[in-house]
């Protein structure tokens, strides 16, 4: 997995697939703004497209989007001049900023990038060590075999699919070996036959709101991602 960490792997990406992930929905920033009522500062690592920066920034958020991609970050600082989106270039290692500097930190399908835990110890650091209240990410779900075999297919011919599956002990076992002290670690259902509705934009708006909370009456045999939420102390 060597390959996401290429900035020029990335860069060629995001030229052939920006506008598709644009069009999508900003899945996680639905559920973010569902799950969360309260206007929190937010950072969003590893932002890529930064479509749900770009949503929660249009609805209030106070939001900042990070991403090691500056050619991508450009673009879309041009594009989106109408918001009070801050796009920054920066190491999700490294963070560029000060301690407790924001609300709640995320990354949707970051953490899917590593397949050593000793990555995921220093990003997890990193990332609490920016955070006052909330730590998110967003990976997919070892739980559901037909999605991991669908991407083990398409891998075949897209690196992109090439990634990593998590189950639920497995993130409470990284969390907790990375060293940072919670107050608690909690998993919900994210993504799955209910974002179809997502689909008629006509009903958009109203599915934003109710989406995520159908997420919790399925199974987690269907459910695309694990919403990791770690409330820091």
């Amino acid at each position: 997995m060597k390959k996401f960490g290429d900035p020029i792997f990335w860069s060629e990406v995001w030229s052939r697939y920006l506008e598709t992930y644009l069009n999508a929905p900003p899945r996680c920033g639905f559920w973010i703004s569902s799950f969360f009522s309260k206007r929190y500062s937010i950072l969003e690592i590893a932002a890529g497209s930064c479509r749900d920066s770009i949503y929660l920034s249009s609805i209030g958020y106070n939001v900042v989007a990070l991403d090691f991609d500056s050619k991508t970050l450009n673009y879309l600082a041009k594009r989106f001049t109408n918001l009070p989106l801050l796009f920054v270039v920066g190491d999700a290692f490294a963070l560029p900023f000060e301690n407790k500097s924001f609300d709640i930190s995320f990354s949707n399908g970051f953490w899917i990038c590593f397949d050593d835990n000793h990555s995921l110890h220093l990003l997890i650091r990193e990332q609490a060590r920016v955070t006052k209240k909330y730590l998110i990410t967003f990976v997919h779900n070892m739980d559901n075999e037909f999605l991991m075999k669908l991407f083990r297919e398409k891998s075949l011919h897209d690196p992109l699919y090439n990634i990593r599956f998590f189950t639920r002990n497995e993130l409470v076992k990284i969390v907790k070996e990375s060293g940072v002290s919670f107050r608690s670690i909690s998993f919900y259902k994210f993504g799955g036959p209910a974002d179809l509705l997502y689909s008629l934009k006509s009903l958009r708006f109203i599915a934003r709101l109710f989406v995520p909370k159908i997420y919790k009456l399925q199974p987690w045999r269907v459910t695309e991602r694990i919403a990791c939420v770690v409330e820091l102390e």
